[in-house]
């Protein structure tokens, strides 16, 4: 577990850096003008090692694809447990402070995120031994005043969380400790579903869930081979 978690956090960790690297260097004219020669010059050296690194990683390492996989899958639950948090924790400010009813609601979806986004960290930092480094792309829609697209919005995540959570339940089965945690967490989120359907007419969850599968997490480095 230690190995391949601690592998595939460094595949993406090299990825996103020299994304980033190339960014600087596409735009040190602008960044630093007193300096752009030396400072571009720098910086596409930095981002040509990384592309060694990048190549070494992906067809050099010793471990089989599919063993990263089952990592990409504990990333893809972390990544929308935390799109959860981020976007009802948003959601408490922009409910009408008037409606008691929603606020509730909202807070319970939250507090119910929140539990299961520590849950998983903490569970991987047991497990590994080493932090879970964490990185968001794009930006995280925000639901604006309408309670029933707040619900709307979750609902699907949910969905999404719960395709994700029975496929990694079934390929971590042999690692009793996690796919226990996975167990309640699918089950939480199960309990969560059926109130859900009393916080607003049934059709926009519905339509929550069926739109779920669109908004999936890919893996980006372990899909080769």
């Amino acid at each position: 577990m230690n190995f391949y978690f601690s592998l595939f956090q460094l595949i993406e960790t090299v990825e996103y850096l020299s994304q980033n690297v190339q960014h600087l260097a596409s735009r040190a004219l602008r960044i630093s003008p007193r300096d752009a020669r030396a400072n571009r010059e720098l910086l596409e050296q930095c981002e040509s090692k990384l592309n060694e690194v990048k190549v070494l990683l992906n067809n050099k390492t010793h471990i089989s694809k599919i063993t990263l996989r089952k990592a990409a899958i504990l990333f893809q639950i972390l990544q929308v447990s935390y799109k959860r948090v981020l976007i009802l924790a948003s959601a408490t400010s922009n409910v009408g402070h008037d409606d008691e009813e929603s606020i509730k609601a909202v807070w319970q979806m939250l507090s119910l995120a929140q539990r299961h986004y520590q849950t998983l960290v903490k569970t991987l930092f047991d497990l590994t031994g080493i932090p879970v480094t964490l990185t968001l792309d794009g930006a995280v829609d925000n639901a604006g005043h309408d309670f029933s697209a707040i619900v709307q919005g979750e609902s699907a995540l949910q969905q999404e969380s719960l395709k994700l959570l029975e496929k990694a339940i079934e390929v971590f089965g042999e690692e009793q400790e996690l796919a226990e945690k996975l167990t309640v967490i699918r089950k939480d989120l199960l309990e969560m579903k059926k109130r859900m359907k009393h916080f607003v007419p049934g059709p926009a969850v519905e339509k929550a869930e069926n739109a779920a599968p669109a908004q999936g997490t890919q893996p980006s480095s372990i899909s080769k081979n």
